[in-house]
C-alpha cells in the first residue's frame, strides 16, 4: 500500500461559498480526503497536516519558510510522495520554491489545486487530487511537479520550475517555454518528447542537497515587471532590498532611453551604487546578438539569467539571498531542476 502525506495550504481547494463570498474554511481540505475515499477504490493511505490555511494571494515568503519545515518535519522519505494542495493565484511560485528547495527527493512531490471550491459541479479540484495520487502510484518518478486540468480536459503535468502564472480570463495555466512535460491519460502518465524537456533518464539522476539548515526568508528582494511609461522615480530603495529581478520584454530588452527617470541602465547603476545586486530575467542568449537595449542594460552591470521564467527565478532569488551555503549569485546560476531552457 502507498503511503501519502498530504499538506493542506488553503486556497480555493479547502474553500467554502457563503452568500456569494469564498473564503478558506478549516474543515473543507479535509473534505478532499473524503471525497476522494468515496468516488475511487485505491489502495493507498494518507496523512494529513495543515501547516497554514489561507488564500494563496495572501501568502508572504514566511510562509514558505513554514511550508518547508512543515514538510521537513514530516520525513518526507518515509512516504511514497507527497501532495501539496495549494491556491491557484501564487501556485506557480510556490512550486517553484519547493522544486528549488526538495529537487533532491527520491519521491514525487506533487502540487495542486482547484479553479472552484470542491462543491461546485464544475471544480477539478478532486480530479486533479486523483491525477497526483495516480502519479505517485503509478510514474514511479521523482522529483518535483504540478498537476492541473486545463479547459479542455487535459490533466497537465508541469515541472514544477517550468508553470507560469495561469491568465486571467480562462484561469490557464502554461509552461514557460510553451511545452508542457507531460499528460495524465487514464492514470498514467505520457511524456511530451520535446528538444526543450529534459529526457527522462535526467529524471532519475541523483540531484544535490544544497540547503541543510533552516530558512526564514528574512531577507528581502524587490520584483519589477517593465511597461512602457515605468518610472523609476518612484523607486527610493529606502528599505534597501538585497537584490532586485527586473523582468524583460521578450526579446530581452526594458527601456534604456536618455530619460533619467525610465532609463533602466541608470536605475541599475544606482542600485548597485547602493550596495543591490541586480538580476534581469530572462535573456535568450546574452553571448549572442542583442538589441542596443540590452546592451546597454548588461553593460550597465546588470546580472542576466537565461531562458528562466519570471516566477521560477523570483522564488529561486528569494532562496539564493536567505540561505548560506553558496554564493547568492552561485546559487542563482546553478541549475537546480530544469528551471533552464536549453538555448
Amino acid at each position: 500500500m502507498k503511503r501519502i502525506l498530504v499538506v493542506f495550504t488553503g486556497g480555493t481547494i479547502g474553500c467554502r461559498v457563503d452568500d456569494l463570498l469564498i473564503d478558506v474554511d478549516k474543515e473543507k481540505p479535509f473534505y478532499l480526503l473524503k471525497l476522494f475515499n468515496e468516488k475511487y477504490d485505491i489502495d493507498v493511505e494518507f496523512d494529513a497536516i495543515q501547516p497554514y490555511n489561507i488564500l494563496s494571494e495572501n501568502i508572504v515568503p514566511n510562509n514558505w519558510a513554514v511550508l518547508y519545515e512543515a514538510i521537513k518535519a514530516a520525513n518526507p522519505e518515509k512516504y511514497d510522495g507527497i501532495i501539496v494542495a495549494h491556491g491557484t493565484d501564487t501556485l506557480p511560485y510556490t512550486s517553484a520554491m519547493l522544486g528549488f528547495l526538495f529537487n533532491y527527493l527520491d519521491i514525487p512531490l506533487i502540487i495542486i489545486g482547484s479553479n472552484y471550491p470542491l462543491e461546485d459541479k464544475r471544480s477539478n479540484g478532486l480530479n486533479n487530487f486523483y491525477n497526483a495520487v495516480r502519479f505517485i502510484n503509478e510514474a514511479h518518478m521523482k522529483g518535483v511537479y504540478s498537476i492541473f486540468e486545463d479547459n479542455s480536459g487535459r490533466n497537465i503535468v508541469y515541472l514544477s520550475t517550468r508553470i507560469i502564472e495561469a491568465d486571467q480570463y480562462n484561469d490557464q495555466y502554461t509552461s514557460f517555454g510553451g511545452v508542457d512535460f507531460g499528460e495524465m491519460k487514464n492514470g498514467k502518465l505520457m511524456f511530451i518528447k520535446n528538444r526543450i524537456n529534459p529526457a527522462k533518464e535526467k529524471l532519475f539522476e541523483s540531484r544535490e542537497k544544497i540547503i541543510n539548515g533552516s530558512i526564514d526568508f528574512s531577507n528581502r528582494v524587490l520584483a519589477i515587471r517593465p511597461y512602457p511609461g515605468l518610472d523609476y522615480g518612484f523607486f527610493d530603495l529606502g528599505g534597501k532590498p538585497r537584490a532586485v529581478l527586473h523582468g524583460l520584454y521578450h526579446s530581452g530588452t526594458a527601456c534604456a532611453a536618455d530619460e533619467q527617470t525610465y532609463s533602466l541602465p541608470r536605475f541599475i547603476t544606482k542600485c548597485r551604487e547602493a550596495g543591490i545586486d541586480f538580476y534581469i530575467a530572462s535573456i535568450k542568449n546574452p553571448e549572442g546578438a542583442l538589441y542596443a537595449s540590452s546592451g546597454e542594460i548588461l553593460n550597465s552591470g546588470a546580472i542576466p539569467l537565461t531562458n528562466i521564467s519570471f516566477e521560477a527565478a523570483l522564488a529561486k532569488l528569494f532562496i539564493a539571498y536567505n540561505q548560506k551555503e553558496l554564493l547568492p549569485i552561485d546559487y542563482m546560476l546553478k541549475e537546480q531542476f530544469f528551471e533552464f531552457l536549453p538555448a
